[in-house]
């Protein structure tokens, strides 16, 4: 007896169901400690990324999408601070400076403006936006530290900052596609 229309469409709805469910599985699962210690391991400074992620309270609740939302809030929170930061030292520096500055304020207003678009396209799925999203304020942070040096000792220190939490969100990110 050959197998009916009905008993073939249900086997290959049951097998896309299979292929497809792993990949959902994966994202909505709570992250564990050690899959946190996974994902940070790639970063530049792997405890300071365990302990801006762990810093937040809802870490040890939250699936791999949560987590990335976690570590865009971390990334547009410093970036807020840190564009503060370089609109008080464009008041009080000299014109050499203040034109790197001015630089960094670009990059610092493009950056938030990204992590903006990122948490947008978090909440459409869309992980290859918020990846390169992630790209753009890494290289964003590492714009601005190479165009102060060593000019404004308080913005360096707030980069370097930036530019680890950029790296979070990166390798965070990474683990979405």
């Amino acid at each position: 007896m050959a197998p009916s229309f009905c008993d073939s469409f249900f086997f290959s709805l049951l097998l896309a169901i299979r292929w497809i469910c792993p990949t959902y599985a994966r994202l909505s699962v709570m992250v564990s400690e050690h899959e946190l210690k996974v994902i940070c391991f790639s970063h530049e400074d792997a405890p300071f990324c365990l302990q801006a992620l762990k810093f937040d309270p809802h870490t040890p609740l939250v699936d791999l999408v949560g987590l990335t939302n976690i570590s865009i809030h971390l990334a547009d929170v410093a970036a807020n601070k840190t564009l503060a930061l370089i609109r008080s030292l464009i008041k009080t520096t000299d014109s050499e400076l203040k034109m790197h500055l001015d630089d960094c304020l670009e990059m610092y207003d493009i950056t938030i403006s990204e992590t903006e678009d990122a948490k947008t396209a978090l909440k459409a799925h869309d992980y290859e936006t918020v990846n390169v999203a992630s790209d753009s304020c890494m290289t964003n942070a590492e714009t601005c530290t190479d165009t102060t040096t060593t000019s404004a000792p308080p913005l360096q220190q707030e980069n370097k900052n930036m530019r680890y939490l950029c790296e979070t969100f990166v390798v965070v990110s990474n683990h979405l596609l």
